[in-house]
């Protein structure tokens, strides 16, 4: 028997509050979350006994073991480096540079940078490393 005053129920899954939520959680984790950036390469500063704290400079010239060279974060080569410096030394040939080393690259590779730097006109370099820990 089939009456004509009843309504079929439909039932179906209605997916947009679960979107809405999905959404929520994915701004949520993004906005507290913190974002690193990441080195152009890897390295292993230098230890030293007498390293003190400085303010973060506006250049920074990084060497890696196997002679890899980045100049604020991007990867750049050694013929390339004087020239690449030069524009950031214009307004003061004092500006500090800070030569991040890796502590087991040749110390060719490190006089070879620092000629480059200072042959653009860099006079003010600082060599970063670690605190060493006290046993």
């Amino acid at each position: 028997m089939d009456f004509e005053g009843r309504a079929r129920i439909h039932s179906h899954l209605d997916i947009a509050p679960l979107i809405d939520i999905v959404f929520l959680l994915l701004v949520f984790f993004m906005l507290t979350s913190t974002f690193m950036i990441p080195e152009a390469i890897e390295l292993e500063l230098p230890e030293s006994g007498s390293a003190t704290a400085t303010d973060i400079t506006p250049i920074t010239v990084s060497l890696n073991q196997s002679g890899q060279i980045a100049l604020n974060g991007e990867a750049i080569e050694l013929d390339r480096l004087k020239e690449a410096v030069e524009p950031l030394l214009e307004q003061d040939a004092g500006t500090p540079i800070t030569l991040k080393s890796d502590a087991h690259t040749k110390v060719q590779q490190l006089l070879a940078v620092m000629d480059e730097i200072r042959s653009a006109g860099g006079t003010n370099i600082a060599l970063a490393t670690t605190r060493k820990q006290r046993r």
